[in-house]
């Protein structure tokens, strides 16, 4: 998702979702006032992420599984076997990326790299522990150049690898997420220069940078039972400094909102507003069984997100005071979504 003001039009923006109702298929796209669906790719598997439009608005990656796949399914026997395509935000000149199985993607700022992470060269990627599910393949971080195909593997391995860009696309935040190797690094973009940045007295996973490129967000876990009052949300400044929980909760996730004054927090059935002291907190879920897949719009007026709770997974617009819930999708059930950047006015 990429904040900040319309570049001199509307603001609205576009979501791309993913059909999770029996019959429906592909990748659709609609405005923010839920006008102009249309489908963009007819593809049974299709899979989208939180980082697969680009910053320029011009492309969306995603995942999939075509006909002409099935040799590089073949070559790396393992788990998780995504392949990354991208297309134009029209819909148009598909393309595969990459030649082998990935996690987990995001593009770059200048919105020609991503990072990606993948285990296609860990030599336990088909263990009987990883093909079991007993335990992850080790993996690794690496950035690409999707016009010349250049790739940098970065340093460092780990069996819950996660990875976000710095704002100025010079760095990115690293997290291995193993109890062995718990701590988060900043690793510039060409892999030469680490410094660690947090301890590693817990397992720090999923960091988000502030929208200024001051602060990173992260969720800390507990490596032992005895170390449970360490686990939470932390915030720290990029130079290593000022380290401080915000909340003690287990969360999937974390974001910034655009101006860099709140935290949404992914737990693992709802969605909850807190400010960087943790002291003012909007519950955005209230009176929901299960939420999930919460993020910011692109124009800092709201959150979307996904619930259940009438049966079929539906995604959900609502105020950041928690007001004015409105569901977004209608015939078309869906849990799966991305969205663009703010839009020129039309």
């Amino acid at each position: 998702m990429t904040c900040g003001p319309p570049p001199g039009g509307s603001g609205g923006f576009q979501i791309a979702y993913v059909p999770s109702i029996s019959g429906q298929f592909g990748i659709f796209v609609m405005n923010s006032d839920t006008t102009g669906a249309k489908l963009l790719a007819s593809d049974k598997n299709a899979e989208l992420r939180f980082a697969s439009w680009s910053p320029d608005g011009k492309k969306i990656a995603f995942f999939t599984v075509r006909a002409q796949d099935e040799d590089i399914l073949k070559k790396y026997l393992m788990p998780y076997k995504y392949l990354l395509y991208v297309m134009d935000s029209s819909g148009n000149n598909p393309k595969r990326l990459l030649d082998f199985p990935i996690f987990d993607f995001a593009w770059a700022p200048n919105g020609r790299q991503m990072f990606v992470i993948s285990a296609h060269e860990s030599p336990d990627r088909d263990s009987p522990e990883v093909m079991g599910g007993i335990k992850n393949p080790s993996a690794s971080i690496y950035v690409i150049d999707t016009q010349t195909g250049a790739m940098t593997r970065l340093p460092g391995t780990g069996r819950n690898c996660s990875a976000a860009w710095s704002p100025d696309g010079t760095r990115l935040a690293v997290s291995y997420g193993d109890a062995e190797n718990g701590g988060m690094y900043l690793i510039s973009a060409d892999g030469r220069q680490t410094n660690r940045l947090t301890d590693a007295s817990t397992i720090d996973c999923r960091p988000k940078w502030s929208p200024d490129g001051t602060l990173l967000a992260y969720a800390a876990y507990t490596k032992t039972d005895t170390d449970a009052k360490d686990a939470g949300v932390y915030v720290i400044a990029a130079d290593g400094t000022g380290k401080k929980r915000v909340a003690e909760d287990s969360v999937y996730y974390v974001q910034w909102s655009c101006d860099g004054t709140m935290l949404l927090l992914q737990l693992e059935s709802s969605v909850r507003l807190t400010d960087l002291e943790g002291k003012k907190q909007v519950l955005l879920s209230a009176r929901l069984r299960r939420a999930a897949n919460g993020l910011f719009t692109p124009d800092g007026k709201g959150v979307l997100f996904c619930s259940n709770d009438e049966g079929a997974w539906n995604i959900y617009s609502i105020g950041l005071d928690g007001q004015q819930r409105k569901k977004i999708t209608g015939r078309t059930n869906s849990s799966n979504y991305c969205l663009s950047p703010l839009l020129t006015g039309r």
